[in-house]
């Protein structure tokens, strides 16, 4: 009986719709394995390789399929040596055909001698290549673009590039500048704000206890007390209402659309580091595993095979 299809890992495949690299490194594949049971398969897959291969030999002495085979007008120096994606088409050919090689040996069966582990390496040598050529290529071909891109930026970033740079842009620096010049002056009204709040504060709690203590003194027959207390509260509300204003008010330099004011800032500055880890192991320890983990990963990278508190334990993979 005639075989037809090729038993892969992941199920049967025509053998007449295989393409040709991947029915050749599947035929290379059974051969190295040598199962007698599937000689006929390997039989079958060998005459369509056969038939593929006439074919393409028959393709190859025909001029008029061949690339130019029209005589089409010679390309200008600047074309020739222009990224195209004819370049890419031809790394995709050539990493597809890698590929489907890997996918016939990553299939889920072990290696079995040093040949079929040597082939493996070559294997991964030739992808790690195809790799390194793809990304170049890429480089190559975007070149144009990232350097017609950073000229544009060079352009810009002499007006307008952000304090943190390096070379930070006129804009940021002559409005870093001018906010220095007008911040002496608006922390000075901010300084009279807050004292002028605090006296007001002080009225306030003084008129509020005032008007407690006549409240308390106030009895209910004696109505010119009690009239005398409620006025004493209200002056207390106007008071506590004054220093309210006091605190909402704030200083300002007015001149465009945005105003120009004081932002408060609140920094930490670390005193008790041991208090503080204690503090946060219990607050976030999630964060803080994470923390030590990546402590423990850069001493680990760095020789050390002692840690404590870690258990540094030995893993072998293929680098």
């Amino acid at each position: 009986m005639t075989v037809t299809h090729y038993q892969s890992s992941s199920g049967p495949k025509e053998i007449a719709s295989m393409p040709a690299p991947y029915l050749a490194n599947a035929l290379a594949k059974l051969r190295r394995e040598n199962d007698p049971e599937r000689a006929a398969e390997i039989e079958a897959m060998a005459a369509r390789l056969a038939v593929l291969d006439a074919e393409r030999e028959a393709e190859d002495d025909n001029p008029r399929i061949h690339l130019g085979a029209n005589n089409p007008p010679e390309e200008t120096k600047a074309e020739a040596s222009a990224p195209t994606s004819e370049g890419f088409d031809a790394i995709k050919v050539h990493i597809e055909d890698l590929l489907i090689e890997a996918r016939n040996w990553a299939d889920g069966a072990s290696v079995e001698n040093q040949a079929q582990a040597d082939e493996i390496a070559k294997l991964i040598d030739d992808l790690r290549k195809a790799d390194t050529a793809a990304d170049d290529a890429r480089k190559a071909e975007v070149k144009p673009l990232d350097d017609a891109r950073q000229e544009i930026q060079d352009r810009y970033n002499v007006y307008i590039a952000p304090l943190k740079n390096k070379k930070p842009g006129k804009v940021p620096l002559a409005i870093a500048a001018l906010k220095t010049t007008v911040e002496a002056w608006l922390k000075k009204l901010d300084d009279e704000r807050r004292a002028a709040e605090e006296a007001a504060r002080k009225i306030a709690e003084a008129k509020a206890a005032e008007a407690a203590e006549a409240m308390r003194a106030a009895i209910p027959e004696d109505f010119g007390a009690r009239e005398e207390a409620e006025e004493k509260v209200a002056e207390a509300k106007a008071a506590d209402a004054a220093a309210n204003q006091f605190a909402k008010a704030r200083a300002h330099a007015h001149g465009g659309g945005r105003a120009l004011g004081l932002r408060t800032y609140y920094t930490p500055v670390l005193t008790a580091p041991k208090e503080a880890l204690i503090y946060y192991a219990a607050a976030r320890p999630d964060e803080v595993k994470s923390f030590l983990l990546e402590l423990a990963r850069q001493d680990v990278a760095a020789g050390r095979r002692s840690i404590p508190g870690f258990d540094v334990q030995e893993d072998r993979r293929v680098a």
